[in-house]
């Protein structure tokens, strides 16, 4: 499995990384579902970009794809505010997720029996692109890929917290997106909701998200396995890091910054809210 990091300088450079992605994947998706957990200026390390947004769409359809943008977020309006602030509506169908129609899955994991997922989203199942931001998390540690499933969830989905990681991993083996591309060039440390900007200058995509969540983490200064969501993922789909072909511009080892979370976040984490 391939996982492709290149520097990326600036948003007005990501539509090339992203060119480049279409032409080392062999891509079928219909849905393009972003991070989007408030309303907030996209520099701020908070959001994934929605330049980075536009540039999937436009580079999309160059390739005969009519891409639908769907995402729930942490208030009921989140999704809605950045639709229309950031001019998305303009440029595709937009979805807001917290307001669809929601019916119950059964996951049949290790700790999550069943949820109550947005009916859109059991469409987009079938062929979605998520988009992170590369940024942490006071309970999961950090937020790529595997995390960014939760937006198509009912809210308050506060019962994921308990037992969060391998909530995540089962929830991993209902929705599985087509490609991963992991907003890095304005990362987030100290916390999800209210983080302090990092300016990263990296891009990760792979049609792996596990794989992807590896690398992002590595980029991140973690040691993946010692995230828990992570290394249960890797266990469960038996993927090791040396599976994984980094495709690295320039090298990995010039990239990694340290991401830590601020005392607040660590305590929320351990009072486990």
């Amino acid at each position: 499995m391939k996982v492709v990091v290149e520097r990326v300088k600036s948003y007005k450079e990501v539509e090339k990384f992203v060119e480049k992605v279409f032409e080392l994947f062999d891509l079928e998706f219909r849905y393009l579902k972003p991070n989007f957990l408030k309303f907030d200026n996209p520099e701020n390390g908070c959001v994934t970009h929605p330049d980075l947004v536009r540039a999937i769409v436009k580079v999309a359809r160059e390739h005969g794809i009519e891409p639908t943008i769907v995402e729930g977020g942490f208030y009921k309006d989140s999704a809605d505010k950045c639709f229309e602030r950031f001019g998305l509506r303009e440029i595709a169908e937009c979805i807001n997720l917290n307001t669809d129609e929601f019916v119950d899955v059964r996951i049949g994991g290790k700790a999550l029996e069943s949820v109550k997922v947005a009916k859109t989203s059991l469409k987009a199942r079938e062929s979605y692109l998520t988009v992170p931001k590369l940024k942490l998390h006071h309970l999961a540690t950090i937020t790529l890929g595997i995390k960014n499933n939760m937006g198509f969830l009912k809210k308050p989905a506060i019962y994921m917290h308990r037992n969060i990681h391998q909530k995540l991993v089962d929830l991993l083996s209902f929705f599985q997106p087509s490609l991963t591309i992991i907003d890095g060039i304005i990362g987030g440390t100290n916390s999800e909701m209210r983080p302090k900007p990092v300016k990263h200058e990296v891009m990760i995509a792979s049609d792996n998200v596990v794989a992807a969540d590896i690398v992002g983490a590595r980029l991140m200064g973690f040691n993946p396995s010692e995230i828990q969501h992570i290394r249960l993922a890797m266990e469960n789909f038996e993927i090791s890091e040396s599976d994984i072909e980094v495709i690295s511009n320039p090298g990995m080892e010039r990239m990694v910054k340290e991401y830590s979370l601020s005392i607040s976040s660590r305590m929320l984490r351990r009072l486990g809210i």
